[in-house]
C-alpha cells in the first residue's frame, strides 16, 4: 500500500519530464538545474515534516496573522521594478519569486479554514480583495484560478444575498482577461509543454498526464473533515494548467520557476497532515 508519507514524491515526474525536455531542447543546464534541486529538497523536507507527531494548533489570531503577511507580500510584488508594466514577482538579490504562485494555495487553505467556522463574510472580503490585487499585476491566470477556486468555498453555507455577491469576484475574471499582459512567453518557462510537443506526441501525453496526477489527491481522496478546502486546491491547480493553453502563463513544476514548486508543496502538505488527522 502506498504509504500517505510518500505522497510528495508525485511532484517528481512533471519536475523530471520538464528538466530532461529542456535539456533535448538545449537549455542551459543552470537553468533547469534548479527545478530538481528544489524538489529535491522539499521532498526531503516534506519527509521531515512526516515525522513529527505534534503540531502547533492555529488560533485565529495566527490565521489573521497569516492573511495579513500574504497581503503584504503581495502588495511588495508592486514595489518590485516588474517587467513592461506587470508586477508579479518578488526580488531577493538575484533570485525573483512569482509571489502568488507561493501565497494563494496557502491562502486557500486558510480561507478553508474561516469558512468552516462560519467567517462568510470576512472570507469574501478577503477573496475580493486578493483578487482585485491580482487584476492589478495584471495575472488572469492567477485570478482566474483564485477566484474559481475560492467560490468553491464561499458556496458553502450560501444563501441567495451571498450567492449573487459572487458574481463580483466572477467579473474580475472578466477583467482581467480583457486587460492582459504583452509580455512575450519564455519557451522553457510558459511553451514547456509545447516544447514536449516538438519531441513527438507521445512527449506531450506523458508530460501532459504527469500535470493531472498533481491533482489528483486533491479532487478524488479529500480529507475526510476538509473536503472542501481539497477540493478548492485540486481546482485551482488545475485551472492553472489549463490557463497556460489559452495565454503566455508558467506551467507549474514542469516549467522552469522554483516558485511553483513551493506552492505546490505547502499544499501537499497540508493534505498528507489532514489525511492523517
Amino acid at each position: 500500500m502506498f504509504h500517505i508519507n510518500y505522497l510528495p514524491l508525485i511532484a517528481l515526474p512533471s519536475v523530471f519530464i520538464g528538466a530532461f525536455v529542456m535539456l533535448l531542447n538545449d537549455i542551459p543546464t543552470s537553468i533547469w538545474i534548479q527545478n530538481l534541486i528544489a524538489a529535491k529538497l522539499f521532498v526531503f523536507l516534506s519527509f521531515l515534516m512526516a515525522k513529527k507527531t505534534k503540531s502547533v494548533p492555529n488560533t485565529r489570531a495566527k490565521n489573521y496573522f497569516k492573511i495579513i503577511a500574504i497581503y503584504v507580500l503581495l502588495g511588495l510584488t508592486f514595489v518590485d521594478a516588474g517587467i513592461e508594466g506587470v508586477h508579479r514577482w518578488i526580488s531577493l538579490g538575484p533570485i525573483s519569486l512569482y509571489a502568488s504562485s507561493i501565497l494563494l494555495p496557502f491562502l486557500l487553505i486558510l480561507l478553508g479554514a474561516l469558512v468552516a467556522k462560519n467567517q462568510w463574510w470576512l472570507s469574501y472580503i478577503i477573496v475580493v480583495n486578493t483578487a482585485i490585487l491580482l487584476v492589478l499585476q495584471p495575472d488572469a491566470s492567477a485570478v482566474t484560478a483564485f477566484v474559481l477556486s475560492s467560490c468553491i468555498l464561499l458556496l458553502y453555507n450560501v444563501n441567495r444575498i451571498r450567492f449573487v455577491l459572487l458574481f463580483l469576484p466572477l467579473t474580475l475574471i472578466i477583467i482581467s482577461w480583457i486587460q492582459l499582459d504583452r509580455l512575450s512567453p519564455v519557451p522553457y518557462v510558459e511553451d514547456i509543454l509545447f516544447m514536449a510537443k516538438g519531441l513527438g506526441l507521445g512527449w506531450f501525453i506523458i508530460a501532459f498526464i504527469s500535470l493531472l496526477i498533481l491533482i489528483i489527491p486533491f479532487l478524488f481522496s479529500p480529507p475526510e473533515k476538509r473536503k472542501l478546502t481539497s477540493i478548492s486546491l485540486g481546482l485551482y491547480f488545475i485551472t492553472t494548467i489549463i490557463t497556460t493553453f489559452f495565454r503566455n502563463f508558467p506551467v507549474i513544476l514542469m516549467g522552469y520557476g522554483i516558485s511553483p514548486i513551493i506552492g505546490y508543496f505547502i499544499a501537499i502538505n497540508w493534505f498528507i497532515f489532514h489525511k492523517r488527522a
